[in-house]
This record gives structure tokens, sequence and C-alpha cells, in this order.
């Protein structure tokens, strides 16, 4: 696992993750940098495939990647409504749920946010440690993690 200080929108991999809800709107944070550089098409996807299997919190749907420079964006619902609380169990089952995905598509590279950090509310300390024991061993898929501002990375290295 390979962390970084940039703009996710900006990352070149097979998928960049998305912290999402399970209703399909891109609105804020993440969601919304993702939307506004890839375009609205991701949203327009997302909103239709969350009504046709309605995800669950720790789930993860596919769309395409509009004009970003990755081949799927994977939605980690971290959240069934916008702005809604997460939790450290909801991030712990995103990132199992990611790399089952992953591995069932064959991605060889990832690029992840600080899932649930944001408007979901979960202390980055707390994320931090969960990323470092999922995803800190896996060797199959390339990951990164990236961090627009450096703050959850401290706790990354840490």
């Amino acid at each position: 696992m390979k962390v970084v200080i940039g703009d996710i929108t900006k990352a070149e991999a097979d998928v960049i993750v998305n912290a999402a809800n399970g209703l399909g709107p891109m609105g804020g944070g993440v969601a919304l940098a993702i939307k506004k550089a890839g375009g609205k098409v991701i949203e327009d996807e997302a909103i239709r495939i969350c009504k046709e299997t309605d995800p669950r919190p720790g789930d993860v749907y596919v769309t395409t990647a509009g004009g970003l420079r990755a081949k799927y964006i994977f939605h980690a619902v971290t959240m069934k409504r916008p702005a809604e609380p997460s939790s450290v169990e909801i991030v712990r089952k995103c990132l199992q749920s990611l790399l089952e995905k992953a591995r069932q598509m064959g991605i060889k590279s990832m690029v992840l946010p600080a899932l649930a950090t944001g408007v979901g509310g979960v202390p980055k300390k707390d994320v931090a440690r969960v990323y470092r024991e999922i995803l800190g061993e896996v060797k199959d898929i390339d990951i990164t993690v990236m961090d627009i501002s450096g703050d959850f990375i401290k706790y990354l290295e840490g």
C-alpha cells in the first residue's frame, strides 16, 4: 500500500474509489470532485444502478469512469443516504468488498480516498488503523491511498 498526497481525480489506475451513498447522488467531498472532473455521466450511472440494486452500507457498485484516467469507479457505500454518519465497521466491510470486487474483475491498480472521514464523521486515526490492517498486506493489487490534504496520511504512516 502506497500513500500519496494528491488529487484523486488526477490519478491514473484501473479503479478510482468513490466514497458513496447508496442512492447515487454525488453531492459532496470526494464524490463531488469525481463528478466535476469525470462528468455527470458517472452520477447518472450511479443513480440508475442504485435504483436497480439498492446497495447497502459496506457494498460496492461499479460505474464507468467518465473523463477520468481510470477504467472504472468503484463506489464504496459508506452510508445509505447522503451525509449520514458512517462507522469503522462499515469502512471495514467496504474495504473487504472493494478487494473482493477488484479480484473478481481482475483489477491490478486501485486508488482510494480516506473513506467515511468527511461527512461520514469517522475519525481518521480509526480509519487508518483499518486500512493498515486490511490493505497493508495486499500483494496482488497495487493499492494507493490518496489524500488531498495529507491529514489522513500522517495516521497511515504513524
